[in-house]
This record gives C-alpha cells, sequence and structure tokens, in this order.
C-alpha cells in the first residue's frame, strides 16, 4: 500500500533534490503528481506494462451492428486501449448460456466483408475501432436477437486522484514508478543529480513488470494444409531416413 506522495517523496531523494524525510514542498509535490500520471497515461500505450485484462459486456440491440463504448455510451463499460483479437478472443452467450465463438479481427479483414447488412441470429465477426473518447464495436452479420456479446479488454493504467490516497498496487510497480519518476522529474528541478544506477534500475524494473506480465499465446494450425510428417532425404543412402 502506497500513495503518490510515498512515490513522489522517493523519488526527489532518489535525484537530490529533497533529504530523505523531507517535506516536499506543495508547488514540487503538484508538479511531480502531474508528471506522475503522465507516466501513467504514456505506460497505457504500452500493453505489457497493463497488469491485466478485463472481459466487458453489452447487451446487443437486434438490428443494430454499431455499438458505442464508453461513458453514456450504448456500452456503459470504460474504453478499452485495445482488446484482444483472433479466433475465440470474444463471444455470444444465448439466454440459456450457450457460448458462440466471435472472431475478433483487424481493419482489413473488415473492409474485405462485402455486404455487411446480411442479418443473422449470431454473428461471429467483430472489429474494433479504438476512436476516442468514445469506441466502437462493429459486428457482422448484423444481429436479430438480443444477446450478450463478451470481450477481454486492455484497460488504461489508473491515475493516482491526489498526493494522499492510499493504492495497491501489483507485485514491481512501485519501485518501477519510483525510479522512473526520479528519470522524468530531472529536467524540471535545477540541480537535479541521477545516479547511473538509478537508469539501470528503471530499466529493470520496468522490464520486470512486463516480464510477468507476458501471456503465453498458444498456437495452432489447421491440419488439413500442414502435411504428414516424413523422412528427409540422405544423401549417403540415396533414400529417405537416417544414418550417416
Amino acid at each position: 500500500m502506497t500513495t503518490a506522495l510515498d512515490i513522489i517523496s522517493d523519488s526527489l531523494s532518489e535525484a537530490r533534490v529533497y533529504a530523505p524525510g523531507e517535506t516536499v514542498g506543495a508547488a514540487d509535490s503538484a508538479l511531480c503528481l502531474r508528471l506522475l500520471n503522465r507516466m501513467m497515461d504514456s505506460w497505457s500505450n504500452e500493453t505489457l506494462a497493463c497488469f491485466a485484462t478485463l472481459t466487458q459486456s453489452g447487451v446487443l440491440v437486434p438490428g443494430s451492428a454499431a455499438y458505442n463504448v464508453g461513458p453514456g455510451s450504448t456500452f456503459q463499460a470504460t474504453r478499452p486501449i485495445n482488446i484482444a483479437d483472433g479466433q475465440g478472443a470474444a463471444y455470444l452467450q444465448d439466454n440459456l448460456g450457450n457460448n458462440y465463438p466471435v472472431d475478433v479481427v483487424p481493419q482489413d479483414v473488415w473492409n474485405q466483408i462485402g455486404n455487411r447488412t446480411t442479418t443473422s441470429n449470431i454473428p461471429d465477426t467483430l472489429f474494433y475501432d479504438p476512436q476516442f473518447p468514445v469506441a466502437v464495436l462493429n459486428l457482422f452479420p448484423v444481429p436479430t436477437i438480443a444477446y450478450t456479446l463478451y470481450w477481454v479488454a486492455t484497460l488504461q493504467l489508473q491515475e493516482f486522484p491526489n498526493l494522499t490516497t492510499v493504492v495497491s498496487l501489483p507485485a514491481g510497480y512501485e519501485d518501477a514508478l519510483v525510479h522512473n519518476l526520479t528519470i522524468r522529474l530531472k529536467p524540471h528541478f535545477k540541480g537535479a543529480q541521477i545516479d547511473p544506477v538509478i537508469i539501470e534500475l528503471a530499466s529493470q524494473t520496468k522490464a520486470a513488470v512486463k516480464r510477468t506480465n507476458i501471456k503465453a499465446v498458444e498456437s495452432s494450425y489447421d491440419g488439413v494444409i500442414v502435411g504428414k510428417a516424413s523422412g528427409t532425404y540422405n544423401i549417403y543412402r540415396d533414400g529417405r531416413g537416417s544414418g550417416s
């Protein structure tokens, strides 16, 4: 458990702007809070810096193929930075709890769909258009039943609301925030000194967070188009198989 002021105080101490335990001035703490939140906002664009994904959902409207996502929108959910793609990255659920896979495709694939006015009880293709401040989920075919759509979203890292609110961070984040904020604040404080060790720690701790956030992706292939294994040609035996 920590506060923004704890992180800021440690960073200013690392930069030798303030002595350990010295009270940080109001103007300096306000500046550093802005720098800290700007850094959190920047890290949100780095997928591996985001420690969790969230399954979001919304109830479809029969006859509607496009759904806004964001405050005051059709789907009242936080606007995702991006959503998982590929087969099974999203799904529909009917009123009996049965799930139907929905493929999340990029725009170039979406653009190749010839007639997007086709209707179906169960849409099977989704294109996420990350417009700002409200994003758009596009479905094909156009749904005819109010099933529930689920998708896996990567959300923006939350900013610190103020200096004193206590927050809980996943393992390793506080260390990474302190060292990286130390580097960020240097141009704003005359006389700030950044030890090369801090620069190395900033890189190492952020890398450690990203390694933890890596999610293994299991590859798959269509067995129909992959030939069965066979022996290789052996030049010594003038035939297939191993040997010397």
